[in-house]
């Protein structure tokens, strides 16, 4: 995401009033933010007429080609320094002069000093508490240490006037019209409700639950914390701080990279392009599953989505893909057993291929920390969280037994050391199961093996990461049934696998029978019920070694004399090698 001025800017210089110290310290800072700008790298050409969206006087767009963020120039480094040492000296005249204060911390932010931030931000002197508090939060966000930093913002809230905590609490500019409809019917209908719902948009929004506290609340209230900083202060657009750059701050963050340019004809004024984070996703969720998370599907909780409202990228992670794994439910009476398989997406970014350094990629003091997976079950009812994790598998599947009821599933992947993270999150409903009906499981597909596992627990190693096979593989699919053993009885099962994407011409043929539709492969065979109840694991070996590419579904029919049929599928993928 960039986003350029397209309307005139102010080259004007401001007269500051010398014996007015605060007026120094101003001064400095416009000159600072003035004579930066001719260090930019300069581009040729305009951008005025590619915008994917108009904010106020700013022009965005979300396809920036190659670009990524380049080391700042030396000349900027000094000159920020020098800058830094004459407001520290100031400040010590006012020590209670927030303005002063919030530069500081701004300028050694920029600096990536964030220790050294946190400091300054701690040593607030007699600035008003709340202010102290949120610069604070956005020091330690910074630092990564997100729990700390909800705390402090936590204290900056509850210190803040009720009109300005309200303003920072509700994301309106982050949500989609369903969202922001969703915020205000909340609001209207009283406190607890507007804080019910944000609890809950805030936990879909934490990227991965593998990272202790939530980092994109967090960064929400950084981007408050640097809006107003940035509110009263020169910046390198050379425009006064307006609606629209606290709307693009809150919703894309700040800036991590400049350049200038020319407008068409070479003149002499030059335009500012601000460049956000190359690897921004929107992590918020559509108001639509704000009532319900638990129908959620999983395309309603990817980060990648097209022209998002709002981006971010966790310094952890800012490689952040789909992870399309199985997901499989074993019912077990008023309990289920959840099944998610992990692992680690390949990176298919646009600046994997490209030849330059990848800064955000640098592990950092990431390196050298275990990959980590995890499967979390969110009751829809706000109750603890429920997980089950691994550390330094890089796949595998992984499984969680929780009481039936509704969930948000967030089955995630994190290489620390390759700042790459992998996810898949969902809805989930499980309605319990009378101890005499019999249900079926999901299917899960497996890796076929010569000791066939008689458990679940005994199948999960053999999983496939992916309901995915490639030509002439064979696989295995593993299925439970519960609610039998209370008496005797024959069942009878049906297993079939057909292809459900046939190509056109094949689908119009078949209707004119020119052609003979395929014929589903099928197997079916009787065996007497348990003789005691409990669960009933089955293990089948499907030796379909010529599948051509496509998709296909595995059915799954169990019938039983007095009952009604019991239906379970998969669909799954055939690739070409």
């Amino acid at each position: 995401m960039a986003q350029s001025v397209y309307r005139e800017i102010d080259t004007v210089a401001a007269v500051i009033d010398s014996s007015d110290i605060q007026g120094i310290a101003r001064a400095a800072q416009a000159r600072f933010e003035r004579q930066r700008i001719r260090h930019f790298p300069l581009i040729l050409g305009s951008v005025n007429d590619v915008c994917d969206e108009r904010v106020g006087r700013f022009c965005s767009w979300y396809d920036e080609g190659d670009w990524y963020p380049r080391p700042e120039s030396v000349q900027v480094e000094e000159l920020r320094e020098e800058l830094l040492v004459l407001l520290d000296s100031i400040q010590v005249l006012l020590p209670g002069d927030g303005w002063l204060l919030g530069q500081r911390v701004w300028y050694l932010s920029e600096a990536r000093r964030w220790e050294e931030a946190l400091e300054t931000a701690r040593s607030c002197g007699t600035v008003e508490p709340w202010w102290c508090a949120a610069l604070v939060g956005f020091s330690l966000h910074g630092l990564e240490r997100y729990v700390e930093a909800d705390r402090a913002f936590s204290i900056a809230i509850d210190r803040m006037d009720s009109g300005q905590s309200l303003r920072w609490r509700v994301p309106r500019w982050i949500m989609d019209d369903d969202g922001q409809n969703a915020l205000k019917e909340a609001e209207n209908l009283s406190s607890e409700s507007l804080d019910t719902v944000l609890e809950r948009l805030w936990l879909l929004a934490d990227p991965l639950y593998l990272v202790e506290g939530n980092d994109r609340k967090t960064s929400h209230y950084a981007r408050w914390t640097v809006a107003t900083i940035r509110e009263e202060a020169k910046n390198p657009y050379r425009i006064s701080w307006g609606k629209d750059l606290d709307e693009l701050t809150i919703r894309h963050g700040w800036e991590l990279g400049w350049d200038r340019t020319s407008d068409t004809g070479f003149t002499t004024v030059e335009h500012v392009i601000g460049h956000k984070h190359p690897e921004g996703r929107d992590y918020m969720p559509p108001g639509k599953v704000l009532n319900t998370p638990s129908r959620a599907a999983p395309e309603d909780l990817r980060a990648d989505v097209e022209r998002p409202r709002s981006l971010y990228a966790p310094a952890y992670a800012p490689v952040f893909l789909p992870m399309e794994g199985q997901v499989a439910l074993f019912p077990r009476g008023s309990r289920v057993v959840v099944v998610g398989t992990h692992f680690l997406p390949d990176d298919t970014t646009r600046h994997v291929d490209h030849d330059h350094p990848i800064p955000w990629l640098d592990p950092g003091a990431q390196d050298g920390m275990l990959d980590r997976a995890g499967i979390f079950l969110v009751p829809q009812d706000g109750a603890r969280i429920k997980s089950a994790q691994r550390i330094g598998n890089v796949e595998g599947a992984l499984s969680l037994e929780v009481p039936s009821g509704s969930y948000v599933l967030s089955a995630e992947m994190w290489s620390p050391s390759k700042r790459r993270a992998g996810r898949l999150r969902m809805g989930l409903e499980s309605l319990p199961v009378p101890e005499d009906v019999a249900s079926l499981s999901d299917i899960l597909m497996l890796r076929p093996s010569s000791e066939e596992p008689e458990v679940l627990e005994a199948s999960l190693p053999l999983a496939l990461k992916r309901a995915e096979i490639l030509t002439g593989q064979t696989f295995a699919i593993a299925w439970e049934v519960a609610g039998l053993g209370f008496r005797s009885e024959t069942l009878l099962f049906e297993v079939s696998v057909s292809q459900i994407n046939r190509g056109v011409l094949r689908q119009i043929g078949e209707f004119l029978r020119i052609t003979k539709p395929p014929r589903p492969l099928r197997l079916s065979w009787e065996e007497l019920g348990p003789q005691s109840p409990g669960p009933l694991f089955h293990y089948l070996n499907l030796d379909l070694p010529n599948l051509k590419a496509g998709k296909y579904e595995v059915r799954l029919v169990l019938k039983t004399v007095g009952r009604a049929d019991a239906v379970s599928t998969r669909v799954f993928s055939v690739k070409e090698r």
